[in-house]
């Protein structure tokens, strides 16, 4: 009986799980979208971001045996490596109710789904949302707005919040393995900084 009872509660532990891992189904958000709230994004503006995309990861790990027999690890410090990322995506969610929704799913999803990383996969966004979505993808979309490795200058926009995304390599080989969802907020002829960074440790060492 005892054994019945663990079962039951490994079960009903997981089961959660089971239902966010197999039979996630991202579709848009329910709510309509309503064009005004975010007509404020489609006016020019002097503001810019100035980012960067990065992460990192540990390339070595030690192994010990524990006493159950089984074999634990941790990361070998010495092998912390930075991962500048050359393939990225930016949009930019323009805050009204109907995009914190969409940011949220998206943020919630991240981890628990292997593909609809993309904000402008039809399964997240609707085609008539997407004018609304300031967006552009490194390296293709030049050095006047990708200089360099990692980094973006994203300039003319207008003041406001909101949801950026940064899609980690953002090819048609690769699409939307990662993103990172933030909040920003930008000021009429003020520069503002921003980074995206995913992988080992929570050190930010790439800078705008």
């Amino acid at each position: 009986m005892m054994q019945n009872i663990s079962v039951k509660r490994i079960f009903f532990t997981f089961f959660p799980t089971l239902l966010l891992t197999g039979c996630v189904h991202p579709a848009p958000p329910k709510i309509p979208f309503n064009s005004a709230e975010v007509a404020w994004a489609q006016k020019p503006g002097h503001a810019t971001i100035k980012g960067c995309v990065s992460g990192a990861e540990f390339t070595k790990y030690y192994s010990y045996q524990v006493p159950d027999g089984n074999y634990d690890s941790y990361p070998i410090e010495s092998s912390f490596r930075e991962t500048p990322q050359k393939n990225f995506t930016i949009d930019l969610l323009p805050e009204s109710e109907y995009m914190h929704i969409l940011a949220k799913k998206m943020e919630v999803y991240n981890l628990r789904v292997n593909d609809y990383k993309n904000v402008n996969d039809p399964r997240w966004v609707v085609p008539s949302v997407l004018p609304f979505i300031p967006h552009f993808t490194c390296p293709m979309a030049g050095p006047s707005l990708c200089p360099s490795v990692a980094h973006f200058v994203f300039s003319n926009l207008p003041a406001g919040n909101w949801y950026i995304v940064a899609a980690y390599n953002s090819t048609p080989e690769a699409r939307g393995n990662a993103i990172n969802i933030q909040k920003i907020t930008t000021v009429e002829g003020k520069t503002v900084s921003y980074v995206s960074w995913e992988g080992a440790r929570s050190i930010k060492k790439c800078s705008p």
